[in-house]
């Protein structure tokens, strides 16, 4: 009875742990792969980083999936204009995004189930 007792304490010790994944060495994330893509397509200028102007761009690029999750974040009044966007993505407030800061506003977006990126 007391092992039983014991392995059920360590097992609920374990798991109210909180589990963090990290990914093996040279594996890209979803949110690195689409930080990227939108980086190589919305940076005019070639500078590695995203102006207000630039950013806002993405939105004349939206397919039926982004134009979908629009509808849907708006519904559930979750919804953020580009500018929003932009605001919460540029955590150093240098009035540019860089490639790391765009991914991880896609990764907090995706993790918590809000905006465009889930």
């Amino acid at each position: 009875m007391k092992k039983f007792l014991a392995l059920f304490v360590l097992l609920a010790a374990v798991g109210t742990a909180e589990a963090k994944y990290n990914a093996p060495e040279g594996i890209v994330s979803r949110s690195d792969k689409i930080a990227n893509w939108q980086m190589n397509e919305l940076d005019g200028d070639g500078d590695g980083k995203l102006s207000p102007d630039e950013f806002k761009r993405k939105t004349a690029n939206y397919g039926r999936d982004e134009r979908r999750n629009v509808r849907r974040a708006k519904k559930e009044g979750i919804y953020m204009s580009p500018e929003q966007q932009f605001k919460a993505a540029d955590t150093d407030e240098d009035g540019f995004l860089s490639d790391a800061e765009l991914a991880d506003f896609i990764r907090k977006q995706r993790d918590e189930h809000e905006g465009l990126y889930y």
